[in-house]
């Protein structure tokens, strides 16, 4: 984007640390406005985000000292973007698997959402040196269209959970299992108690 060596540590560092205060600011944000419209803004956010970058470097990758402003420009995208990510799609997916899962499946669950996602960091971390080397702009236009993926994906398939107890996730996700269970040990408990008073009917002269 037209920086020097220097400045491309210094930005570096300051995306980091918008990174972090988008992800202090989740602590309150993530209940106040809850996952799902987080996740849809996010996704927005960052689509729109990848979109102009894609355009900028697109434009101006071969004649960027003479359009400083635009570089300017595409790293306050950048930032945008650190910031979006950092108060959205970072957090929320480490904190909605511990959610959605019944007791019998969270410990598996959890651990392979965490495996998913060190895993699918670790593959971007890899292949992204290479792509804006060889595809330039094309990388954001790659990432672009998976946030607009990650939008459909949210807005069809994803459930709020906020709010909701890890006894309620089975309405959320129409499992009527555990109503069954419930029913059935109701059942039970009912019989149970009717014994003993059917128990001292009989026994009574």
């Amino acid at each position: 984007m037209g920086l020097d060596y220097e400045m491309q540590l210094i930005m570096s560092g300051i995306m980091n640390i918008c990174q972090v205060v988008a992800c202090i600011w989740s602590l309150w944000g993530i209940d106040r406005f809850g996952r799902r419209k987080l996740l849809l803004g996010g996704a927005i956010c960052m689509f729109i985000s990848h979109f102009v970058i894609a355009v900028l470097v697109g434009k101006y990758q071969h004649s960027w000292p003479e359009h400083t402003a635009a570089g300017w420009a595409s790293v306050a995208f950048l930032l945008f973007f650190m910031l979006t990510f950092g108060a959205t799609w970072g957090p929320i997916p480490w904190a909605m698997p511990a959610e959605i899962f019944p007791s019998s499946l969270r410990a598996k669950g959890c651990a392979f959402g965490t495996m998913s996602n060190w895993g699918n960091n670790f593959i971007i971390g890899l292949i992204t040196p290479p792509m804006i080397q060889n595809i330039t702009y094309g990388t954001y236009v790659f990432f672009c269209t998976f946030c607009a993926i990650s939008f459909v994906w949210v807005y069809f398939l994803v459930p709020e959970t906020n709010g909701r107890t890890l006894e309620q996730m089975d309405s959320v996700f129409k499992d009527k299992s555990t109503t069954e269970e419930a029913e059935r040990r109701a059942e039970i408990m009912a019989g149970l108690k009717q014994g003993p008073a059917s128990q001292q009917a009989e026994a009574m002269p």
